[in-house]
């Protein structure tokens, strides 16, 4: 049965050691409860990411939508249209393996950050 966090601990700080935490809190898509204790157990959450970065994601995410679509369209492709377009079946064999890697990348890459900061598992108890 999990534990329920129902007492409160206080500490005294600067009005700018407020600003400070609630800052980096939020920067990481935490409440300053999660945080502070995240932080109290030694684990150092990562930021979220910016607006621009987001951006960078999405166009790197579409990136990786088209190139999956016209690795599919290809792998469709009769050989003998494949060696037509390309005229090595070898070089696009090749290609093919390179972009379904450069896919799973991104992909992994895309998931990665995607993640939530979370409290470390041992860590995860209902709040009252």
């Amino acid at each position: 049965m999990k534990e329920i966090r129902n007492i409160f601990i206080g500490a005294k700080v600067t009005p700018s050691q407020k600003e400070y935490i609630k800052e980096s809190a939020d920067k990481c898509g935490m409440s300053v409860s999660d945080y502070l204790l995240a932080r109290a157990y030694n684990y150092e959450p990562k930021h979220r990411l910016t607006e621009a970065e987001v951006s960078a994601l999405q166009n790197l995410n579409n990136c990786r939508a088209d190139i999956v679509q016209y690795t599919s369209a290809l792998k469709g492709m009769e050989i003998s249209k494949r060696m037509q377009m390309f005229n090595s079946y070898p070089y696009m064999l090749g290609w093919l393996e390179r972009l379904a890697d450069m896919g799973n990348s991104i992909t992994a890459f895309l998931d990665k950050v995607k993640t939530p900061n979370n409290l470390p598992p041992k860590l995860e108890i209902e709040e009252s």
